[in-house]
Formats: C-alpha cells, sequence, structure tokens
C-alpha cells in the first residue's frame, strides 16, 4: 500500500497557481494528480467522492475558504491530508487549529513540496503500520472460549453460551444456546470457578444457571424458567436458591 500513487487534487481560485503548482509537482512521480478546481464548492464534492490521499488547498476562495473545505474534511473524518496554499500568513494560527499536514506561504518552490511529500509517506506508513498493528491485535484478541475436558478429549466453549449446568456425580452435563448438550468431565464447582463470572448461581443442589437466561420464576411450586430464543429449561430451586432471588429483588417471581 505505502508504494502506491499519492492522489492528490488541488484546490484554488487562481488558475495560474494551479498551473504552477502542476509544474513544481511534475517531478514527483509519485504524485498523481487527479483532479484541479477553481470552485471549492466542486473541490468539496469531488473530495467526499474520492477522499485523495492529498489536497493543495488555497484559503482565500470566494464563497467558501480553504479553512472551512479543511473543516469538512476533518468533520468528515476522510483520509486526506491537506495543505493550505495562500499568499497571507495572517491565517496561519486559524488554519492550523485543523491541523494540516503543511502551511506554504506563496510564492513558493518546488524545493519547499519535498518536505511535504516526505511528511506525508512518513504518515502514510505509520497509517499503514498502525492499520497492521490493528488486523493483528484483533486476530490475536485472547479468545473468549475456555477449554474444558469431555470424555473424548476437549471441548471449547464460551461461557456466555452456557444455560444450565447439572450436577451429574464428578461430572458437569452443560446445555448451551445452540441447543446441544456436553458431559465435561470436571466438578461443576471448579467449572464455576474457572468461568469466575458473577452471573452463574447455583439454584439447587444439582444445578447452577446463566442469570443472562433467566426469564420469570415460579414461587408456588418452586421453578425458575431460563429461555433463549426456542430454547427453554424448568429447573427446580431448594429454599436457598429461592430465598436468593426474593432477596434480590430484580426477578419476575410469581
Amino acid at each position: 500500500m505505502i508504494d502506491e500513487k499519492i492522489t492528490a487534487i488541488i484546490v484554488d481560485d487562481e488558475e495560474e497557481a494551479i498551473s504552477l503548482l502542476e509544474i513544481y509537482l511534475q517531478p514527483f512521480h509519485e504524485i498523481e494528480i487527479i483532479y484541479k478546481t477553481s470552485s471549492p464548492q466542486k473541490g468539496i464534492r469531488y473530495i467526499k467522492k474520492k477522499e485523495p490521499n492529498l489536497v493543495f488547498l488555497d484559503i482565500d476562495m470566494p464563497e467558501i475558504d480553504g479553512i472551512e473545505v479543511a473543516t469538512m474534511i476533518k468533520e468528515e473524518k476522510l483520509n486526506t491530508e491537506v495543505v493550505f496554499t495562500t499568499a497571507y500568513s495572517e491565517y496561519a494560527f486559524q488554519a492550523l487549529k485543523v491541523k494540516p499536514l503543511d502551511y506554504l506561504i506563496k510564492p513558493f518552490g518546488p524545493e519547499e513540496l519535498i518536505s511535504v511529500i516526505n511528511r506525508l509517506k512518513t504518515n502514510k506508513k505509520r497509517k499503514e503500520l498502525e492499520r497492521r498493528m490493528d488486523i493483528f491485535v484483533k486476530n490475536n484478541k485472547s479468545n473468549p472460549k475456555i477449554k474444558f475436558p469431555t470424555r473424548f478429549g476437549i471441548i471449547l466453549i464460551n461461557p456466555d453460551d452456557i444455560m444450565l449446568m447439572r450436577i451429574e456425580n464428578n461430572n458437569t452435563l452443560i446445555y448451551t444456546t445452540d441447543g446441544n448438550s456436553e458431559i465435561i468431565t470436571m466438578s461443576a464447582l471448579k467449572i464455576v470457578a474457572t468461568i469466575d463470572s458473577p452471573s452463574f448461581v447455583k439454584i439447587s443442589r444439582s444445578a447452577y444457571i446463566n442469570l443472562q437466561y433467566l426469564r420469570r420464576i415460579e414461587r408456588k411450586n418452586k421453578t425458575c424458567v431460563i429461555q433463549y430464543k426456542d430454547i427453554s429449561f424448568e429447573e427446580p430451586l431448594n429454599r436457598t436458591g429461592l430465598s436468593f432471588f426474593e432477596k434480590l429483588d430484580c426477578f419476575p417471581i410469581n
């Protein structure tokens, strides 16, 4: 990407200034001028449409000045760097607020463009590195799935997908949101400790539920209903479990 052409447009209300800048840019073969205009309105439309790498922007223009155009680029979060070209140094302080790549005072020569192009290349390399780092970080984030032992090997499960855990001797039968179940060859107590989440609550001597999927509690028959889409379980509550939810006073108890 960093070896690609640098696309640029020129927006200046003086045709002579556009022609002179074109001449100055000719030795820079990596720069491709894809558009030029004396109308800031047309410049804005083209910048939004093509999002060039670079725009050479005069400041003192009628109707819409260059700072307004640069502000639009910043507000739209376009991937376009701005180089102001102006005959008036008094705009400098105001122009710096939109963080341009550079600020060139007319008349300037081709030698002053060297630092501009070098700075742009450096920025492109930095942005490319940041892009690659973002991809690397996203692709190497710790997997939310946890490894659990089964009778036949191991299984990876995202704790958020676990709806219900039923205790079966020293094993645990896990029910997940995809409608599957799996026997894990470790105790539910160890599984809960491994997951380390307040979402999992013991509701009886033989079951834990994930509070994310709790829909209602029936006081009369001492049961709770957990549900995800069309998957539903009705689990018995012991006295301790029922008392726990009554004290919380934040779940529907009938």
